[in-house]
């Protein structure tokens, strides 16, 4: 009897630790790519410490002349299932078409099971930015927006225009007629002094989205009439000399910020805190703080504190990074595997939890409209830099407003074309506008002999 006990306990114990051995997560390791240590930092400070079963192999290759997608081409064409091939990628504005159009991506919904319900909150043109053009397959989120808005200096929008508030603002830039006709007055109070924009440039992404159609429809290259609007436009800027005819990431566009050359800037979220901030001051830079840039400012010189945001002619988005997924790799996961992918996706794009934090962390905008909305009922997020107006409720009038259904994967390279050899030439004069049309074209054929241009 003794014996039977015995084996019985013996068993029973046996059993037990099976079970709680059984009972222990697997250990998962997730390959992920990016172009920036961006997530890197978000993963250290947010992810890790409430998924102690996941360990992430973190590999960043630069955007800087085509590195990123230099590699994550070269490696996915000729070994995508490889070990080093990443489980997870980040995808960035300038070529995320390139990708959520190819099959190199995952299905999140059909792949890896998302559901609508789901991705109800997420903001939707983020959501269609992620989107394949050719198959309609979701491919991507992002745990940010990026819609844009017009940041103007206040005291100079009161000295010259007469403007004391926000509201009186808008009513000056409500549309682009009335955008150029303040320019123009503007320049006339000024005597030149101070110009609405640095370039024409300036208004480029703005403007794009007042398009219906993007650049290329069923394989057709389409040029909108609202790029010919656009033209008028940049001519009359030229002309009249309305803006300080500088370009976008140049020593002239950057003194604007500082200086009183410029009234407005047309930029998104991360504009505002990684762009207009470091560069308000003489002696300011991007690892200050606001406190730091306030006193910089107030020593050398500079405009913290001056500037005012309104939500400009038209709603619009500018960047942004979208996280995916390696489809040849994902077909051949565990289903453990696989849900640890989708969770990772997850939780940086749509856990209300994690966005809400990192939104009032951070100040970014997040790309989640449930979260958006608690944010503005809280009453926002005064920021210093604007005098205490809250961003996120100019920005959140925005961000349901932008089209990304006519992104497409052409669009950085014909961007530049058009700007080359329609926008710069006919605007100062040095061609005519058919000349100038006839030559984007023949350049769109050339280096796209997939497309139709007619």
């Amino acid at each position: 009897m003794k014996k039977i006990v015995s084996l019985v306990l013996a068993c029973m114990m046996l059993l037990g630790c099976v079970s709680f051995a059984g009972a222990e997560e697997e250990k998962i390791t997730l390959n992920v790519w990016s172009f920036t240590v961006e997530l890197q930092q978000m993963i250290d400070k947010y992810y890790a410490p409430t998924h102690p079963n996941v360990e992430i192999t973190y590999t960043v290759y630069p955007t800087d002349g085509g590195e990123y997608t230099s590699k994550v081409d070269n490696l996915l064409a000729a070994s995508a299932t490889s070990a080093e091939a990443p489980d997870v990628f980040t995808l960035e504005a300038a070529f995320v078409k390139k990708y959520v159009n190819s099959d190199w991506t995952a299905d999140l919904m059909g792949d890896l099971g998302f559901t609508e319900e789901e991705l109800a909150p997420a903001i939707p043109v983020m959501r269609q930015i992620g989107t394949s053009n050719v198959n309609g397959q979701l491919k991507g989120l992002s745990w940010q927006s990026t819609p844009g808005a017009l940041m103007y200096r206040a005291d100079l929008a009161e000295k010259y225009l007469g403007v004391t508030t926000p509201e009186e603002m808008q009513e000056k830039v409500a549309d682009w007629d009335t955008f150029m006709e303040t320019a123009a007055e503007l320049n006339e109070a000024s005597a030149g002094a101070t110009k609405m924009i640095v370039g024409a440039g300036d208004i480029w992404n703005a403007y794009q989205y007042n398009r219906e159609q993007g650049w290329v429809v069923d394989g057709k290259l389409v040029i909108d009439d609202a790029l010919y609007d656009y033209l008028d436009l940049c001519k009359v800027l030229e002309e009249d000399d309305l803006s300080n005819k500088g370009t976008a990431w140049t020593e002239t566009w950057f003194n604007g910020m500082k200086t009183d050359s410029t009234l407005c800037y047309l930029l998104p979220t991360w504009g505002l805190h990684y762009t207009l901030k470091p560069n308000c001051g003489f002696s300011t830079n991007s690892n200050m703080n606001d406190e730091e840039l306030k006193a910089a400012c107030e020593k050398d010189g500079g405009t913290y504190g001056l500037w005012k945001m309104v939500a400009g002619p038209v709603g619009y988005s500018w960047g942004g990074t979208w996280i995916g997924a390696n489809a040849a790799k994902v077909a051949e996961m565990s289903d453990a595997k696989k849900a640890a992918v989708k969770d990772f996706i997850k939780f940086f794009t749509l856990d209300e939890d994690f966005l809400y934090t990192y939104a009032k962390d951070s100040g970014d905008f997040v790309g989640n409209n449930n979260v958006v909305d608690k944010i503005l009922a809280e009453g926002g997020t005064p920021n210093p830099f604007l005098g205490g107006q809250d961003h996120y409720a100019i920005f959140a009038e925005a961000a349901n407003l932008a089209n990304g259904a006519i992104m497409t994967d052409y669009d950085e390279k014909i961007n530049s074309l058009w700007s080359d050899h329609v926008t710069t030439p006919y605007s100062k004069g040095e061609k005519e506008l058919d000349d100038c049309i006839a030559e984007f074209k023949a350049q769109v054929a050339a280096q796209f002999p997939e497309l139709v241009v007619e």
